[in-house]
């Protein structure tokens, strides 16, 4: 069973703002029912802007809070309940903001992957022949940049080599990809969400991503070369 409580995003513009307020606020009052009804004892938090309400009410009720911090930069909001939570799970011990009189909370895991990555072989192509398979992982923020500005260089590329491009894209660029490739008579396999993404990345030479962290653990256990080029307002 799924419950979903919305965290409405809080906007500059000064009209909004009041309606804003008012759905953070009520959001934060249905973390409480749901807390309530449900009898909830521990609270295990990704961190983000939507698990404020989550944590706010965690921290009333003096619920246990666990923390989860994939990256190597502290997010804001785990920054903050930092110090109310039990342990904060992490990756590394060396994460950048990381608060030190609270370091003693760090617990170090292995990266979490979904189950189905431990039945895939991970790569063990140590050379490139004539063929190259380029998986472009751009996720909803970065996809736009991925789309504008590897275009030259895949094409220098492509003079080389053969290539296949598996790209992740919007569905408004999609026309302007399609034309792109065509033009410069190149294969390639357009989508905006694919639900098999395991397949397409144990096929990769190299993939270009965003440098999620979900995104990273797959390709380091898979042992697939990346180039990671963050999106600067993540």
């Amino acid at each position: 069973k799924v419950t979903v409580i919305d965290t409405p995003k809080l906007t500059n513009n000064l009209f909004l703002l009041p309606l804003n307020f008012f759905g953070f606020f009520s959001s934060i009052i249905k973390s409480l029912i749901f807390f309530k009804k449900n009898k909830i004892d521990i609270l295990i938090s990704t961190g983000g802007y939507m698990s404020l309400p989550f944590c706010i009410i965690a921290r009333i009720l003096n619920i246990t809070i666990y923390l989860f911090e994939p990256n190597m930069v502290l997010g804001r909001a785990n920054n903050f309940f930092a110090k109310y939570c039990r342990k904060i799970f992490c990756y590394s011990n060396e994460i950048v903001n990381f608060p030190i009189k609270y370091i003693n909370r760090i617990l170090l895991i292995d990266p979490l992957l979904r189950k189905e990555f431990y039945s895939i072989i991970p790569n063990n192509k140590k050379t490139i022949n004539e063929e190259i398979t380029f998986l472009i992982i751009g996720g909803s923020q970065g996809a736009k940049f991925f789309d504008n500005e590897l275009k030259n260089t895949i094409i220098e590329i492509s003079k080389k080599y053969k290539l296949n491009i598996y790209q992740q894209t919007d569905f408004s660029n999609i026309e302007n990809l399609k034309n792109f490739y065509n033009e410069n008579k190149i294969y390639y396999r357009l989508f905006s969400f694919e639900e098999n993404i395991i397949n397409l990345i144990s096929k990769a030479n190299l993939c270009i991503t965003r440098a999620g962290a979900s995104t990273l653990s797959e390709l380091t256990y898979l042992n697939v070369p990346y180039l990671a080029i963050p999106y600067p307002l993540a």
